[in-house]
């Protein structure tokens, strides 16, 4: 298994915001000794292979990182099969990783907060994993940079690769824990009311994501996320090309411009 901290990328046919996304990215210091992997879906419709091809074309010819490894999709996975493969790839395959989704903005002191993150808690079995974005709080006289919260949330995040072996994805599965479980909805929706309608949405087949099933594992094993004070990412997918999302950022939040790194 790699020791080394690999970024994986994962993107589908939106080459403008994936350009934005790098170009943020590569102002972190530490990208040039960094490998990168991409996870491309493969085209739904007709009309995206000419877009399709242009995120294929814009990653073939990247620069600025130590190795750009792709994994290419001859066929449309869909949003949360394509995140599952790629995730159960990135556990097998490395102890560290760090997530970044193609709509996403970070700081340039993103790479350094997640792998700081990541040594820090590599001992520590109830954190699940460590996030860079966080919503607008107020922080004044808290001394410290990282604050402890129960939700896992999918804007930019760092993991374990041990930390997943038990993740379910299957759809039945989640539904027999689901109705088996004692507590599960009141569990799952202490972290937010709209839990519990996203999870059986997953079920029956009316969206197709990868949350939701790492909130449900974070739920049902009591497990820690952490969050920084001030957000290290910010979210410019909430368009018409998004997926699972309203076309309302209710989130926005402060970003940090990176000029603190220890």
């Amino acid at each position: 298994m790699e020791k080394s901290v690999i970024i994986g990328v994962f993107c589908y046919n939106r080459v403008s915001k994936l350009k934005r996304c790098i170009e943020a990215l590569l102002k972190n210091p530490e990208c040039p000794n960094m490998d990168i992997i991409f996870f491309s879906d493969g085209y739904k419709k007709e009309s995206d292979k000419e877009n399709i091809q242009e995120v294929r074309d814009y990653i073939d010819n990247l620069k600025g990182f130590r190795s750009v490894i792709k994994h290419y999709r001859e066929k449309n996975l869909s949003t949360g099969p394509n995140f599952r493969t790629g995730l159960t790839y990135l556990s097998e395959n490395y102890e560290r990783f760090i997530i970044v989704e193609d709509d996403l903005i970070v700081s340039p002191n993103y790479i350094k907060f997640l792998t700081d993150g990541l040594e820090f808690y590599k001992d520590d079995m109830s954190v699940f994993c460590v996030t860079a974005y966080v919503f607008p709080i107020k922080a004044e006289n808290y001394p410290y940079d990282t604050i402890v919260y129960k939700r896992f949330c999918s804007y930019g995040w760092g993991g374990w690769g041990n930390r997943f072996t038990n993740v379910i994805w299957d759809n039945e599965e989640l539904r027999q824990l689901m109705n088996t479980s004692p507590g599960f909805n009141k569990r799952l929706n202490a972290e937010g009311h709209d839990l519990v309608r996203m999870l059986v949405k997953q079920i029956n087949g009316k969206i197709s994501t990868w949350d939701i099933q790492m909130q449900t594992h974070v739920a049902e094993n009591r497990l820690k996320v952490i969050y920084p004070t001030l957000s290290k990412v910010s979210n410019i997918g909430f368009d018409e090309e998004s997926t699972n999302t309203s076309g309302v950022n209710y989130l926005i939040t402060p970003i940090d411009k990176g000029v603190k790194r220890v």
